[in-house]
C-alpha cells in the first residue's frame, strides 16, 4: 500500500450528493435571507440557528490498542451503545451560545441535582416534538439576550417537521420572529451549527466520557459497568458546549451566508463549505432518521 501511496483511514461522513439544483438553491436561499435583512434591519443577536443532535449514552472509540494478530478487539461500555438523548443547540449571529435544552427518554423529570445553563425536558421516546419545540421558544430563544426589547427576529431551521407546524408558525408571527427553512438536502451547507459546530461539539463529549470510563470502575449488581448518570451527561453537554470559541460561532453563521455584509464583499464566504466534497450533513441524516421513526 505505501508504493502506492495509501493508508488506512477512517470513515468521516457518509456521502451523501448534495442536491443537482444546489447552487439554485443556496442562490435563493441567500436572495431570501438579504432581503428579510434589509426589510427588517435585524441586530445580529436577532439573528440566530437551532439544530437538534442526537447524544449517545456510550461513546466508546473505534480504535485501542491489542497485541498484533488479536482477532477480536473488545472495548469496555455499559451495553447501552444506543441509548441517546435529544440535545437542542442555538446559537446566535452576535456570537452567543443559547443554553443547551436537552431530552432524555423517560416519564418523568430526574430528581438529580443538574448543573445550571442547562433546560432538561422529557420525552417518552427522547424524540423533539412541537410541544418540545414551543417550549424551546418560549424558554430559550424568546428568553435569549435583548429579545424582551420584542424586536424583530429571524430564526433559521432546517425542515423538521417539529419546526414547520401551523402552532409553531403562528407563535413565531405573534412575537414578530421570522422563520427561515432550510432547502431539503442544503443542511450540509446551510445549517450554521451544522456545518461547524456539531463536530467539535460531539468530539468534546467524546473526551469526556473517555476520560470518565477510563476512571470509573463502579459496578451494577448484576456485574455490568455502571452507565453515565443523566447528571455526569448534562455536565458533559454544559462543559462541551463552554468550550466552542465565539470565533467558530461568527464563522458558522458566515460560511452559510446568513451574517455576511449586505454589500456583497462576504458573499464568496459560502464556498469555504467545499459544495463539492459530496458530504452529507449531520442533521440530514439525524432529521430523516427521527422522521422515520416517529
Amino acid at each position: 500500500m505505501a508504493r502506492h501511496d495509501l493508508v488506512f483511514r477512517r470513515r468521516t461522513s457518509i456521502a451523501h450528493r448534495l442536491p443537482d439544483t444546489y447552487q439554485e438553491k443556496l442562490l435563493a436561499f441567500q436572495k431570501h435571507v438579504l432581503k428579510l435583512r434589509k426589510t427588517h434591519n435585524y441586530t445580529m443577536g436577532a439573528i440566530g440557528n437551532v439544530d437538534e443532535t442526537p447524544v449517545f449514552f456510550e461513546m466508546p472509540g473505534e480504535s485501542t490498542v491489542n497485541k498484533a494478530g488479536e482477532k477480536t478487539v473488545h472495548v469496555r461500555t455499559a451495553g447501552v451503545e444506543k441509548q441517546r438523548c435529544t440535545v437542542m443547540l442555538g446559537i446566535t449571529a452576535d456570537l452567543n451560545k443559547l443554553p443547551p435544552f436537552v431530552i432524555f427518554k423517560r416519564k418523568t423529570l430526574p430528581k438529580e441535582k443538574l448543573p445550571p445553563g442547562i433546560l432538561v425536558r422529557v420525552q417518552e421516546k427522547g424524540w423533539m416534538t412541537e410541544e418540545l419545540y414551543l417550549d424551546w421558544l418560549k424558554s430559550v430563544w424568546f428568553r435569549r439576550p435583548g429579545a424582551l426589547l420584542r424586536q424583530r427576529s429571524m430564526l433559521v431551521v432546517d425542515s423538521f417537521r417539529s419546526h414547520l407546524t401551523e402552532n409553531v408558525k403562528v407563535k413565531m408571527r405573534q412575537e414578530k420572529s421570522d422563520m427561515v427553512v432550510i432547502p431539503g438536502g442544503m443542511t450540509g451547507m446551510l445549517q450554521p451549527l451544522d456545518v461547524s459546530i456539531n463536530r467539535p461539539f460531539k468530539s468534546h463529549l467524546r473526551r469526556f466520557y473517555r476520560d470518565w470510563r477510563c476512571g470509573s470502575t463502579e459496578m451494577t449488581p448484576t456485574g455490568r459497568l455502571k452507565k453515565p448518570s443523566l447528571s455526569q451527561m448534562c455536565e458533559w453537554i454544559v462543559a462541551a458546549w463552554n468550550t466552542i470559541p465565539e470565533e467558530m460561532v461568527s464563522k458558522s453563521f458566515k460560511v452559510t451566508s446568513i451574517s455576511n455584509a449586505m454589500n456583497g464583499t462576504e458573499d464568496d464566504a459560502v464556498w469555504l463549505t467545499s459544495p463539492d466534497s459530496e458530504t452529507s450533513s449531520e442533521s440530514d441524516i439525524d432529521s430523516n432518521e427521527s422522521s422515520d421513526e416517529q
